[in-house]
């Protein structure tokens, strides 16, 4: 899924409100995760769930913390923050299918995702995105161009300063979570 160039920019914007220190390796995860979901992430049922539970148990939970974090412009794909969740005391065992099934129902191509990417970079040149440079800009997207648009991590500061800990989930499955059930 290609996302549009007005949509992105709302959804850039929000985030960077959210996390100002965002990176341009930060940016292109959010676009990854938008437009190619997290299959990649989920090489066995048995293993995503092992690596999950213990990122879990090691989480304090943060109820202050936002629970969902739009991905998509139009709403159909959100992370959920897991401290948040945590802080619910709903157990991991609802999550589990739900956050599986995302991962095979969100697939987009290398090519909607390189296609984004121009987007994103288009808006910064316009001068809709100022927070990030002409230069920097340029170097990175040649880097990923030269990878072949790779999955990567957050950088070193978004994860020191923000120590994300979510998932990706479709909106279509977040009442499977009931949420509104929980304290």
């Amino acid at each position: 899924m290609q996302l549009d160039a007005l949509g992105l920019l709302d959804l850039l914007r929000q985030h960077l409100a959210w996390y100002p220190q965002m990176q341009l390796r930060d940016v292109y995860k959010l676009v990854y995760q938008a437009v190619l979901g997290s299959q990649h992430l989920v090489a066995s049922v048995e293993e995503f769930s092992r690596y999950l539970e213990l990122e879990y148990q090691n989480l304090t939970p943060d109820p202050h913390q936002q629970l969902f974090e739009p991905l998509r412009p139009d709403g159909s794909l959100f992370r959920i923050n897991l401290r948040p969740y945590k802080s619910r005391q709903l157990g991991l065992s609802p999550l589990i299918n739900p956050l599986l099934m995302t991962a095979k129902l969100v697939s987009g191509t290398r090519v909607e995702l390189q296609s984004t990417w121009q987007a994103f970079s288009q808006l910064c040149q316009q001068g809709y995105l100022a927070a990030f440079d002409a230069s920097g800009l340029q170097q990175f997207s040649q880097l990923l161009e030269r990878q072949g648009y790779p999955a990567l991590h957050h950088s070193k500061s978004y994860r020191r300063l923000y120590q994300p800990a979510y998932r990706l989930i479709a909106t279509s499955l977040i009442p499977d979570l009931e949420l509104a059930d929980a304290g």
